[in-house]
């Protein structure tokens, strides 16, 4: 499982990827810059790659629509990962929040 991140990504590359899983599922976290009518603004978007398959009459490796049933746990962990990952890593601009509440963190209140 792949899991390394830079601040600065090439074009086209996720910011992080969780997977490949069996059957070539993978969950990609993607940080994007669009412009709003206050300026640029950073924003994140995730995928999931499809299940991958070889056809059985061309030889081809294909995407296939669908998951099987044993494909929810990788599917669960994946997106889990990704959940975590994007609540720990506030954008620029952005407070860091607290995994469960969802609420502003603050630092006051750890209990260490």
């Amino acid at each position: 499982m792949a899991n390394s991140r830079s601040s600065r990504n090439p074009v086209n590359q996720p910011e992080i990827k969780f997977g490949p899983f069996p059957g070539g599922i993978s969950v990609a976290v993607w940080q994007n810059e669009i412009q709003t009518d206050s300026g640029a603004r950073m924003m994140r978007s995730i995928t999931v790659s499809p299940r991958r398959y070889r056809d059985s009459h061309s030889g081809q490796w294909k995407d296939s629509p669908s998951y099987r049933p044993s494909d929810i746990p990788a599917l669960v962990f994946g997106l889990q990962k990704a959940l975590e990952f994007i609540f720990s890593n506030p954008l620029a601009g952005q407070e860091e929040r607290d995994f469960v509440s969802q609420e502003p963190r603050d630092e006051q209140d750890v209990p260490y």
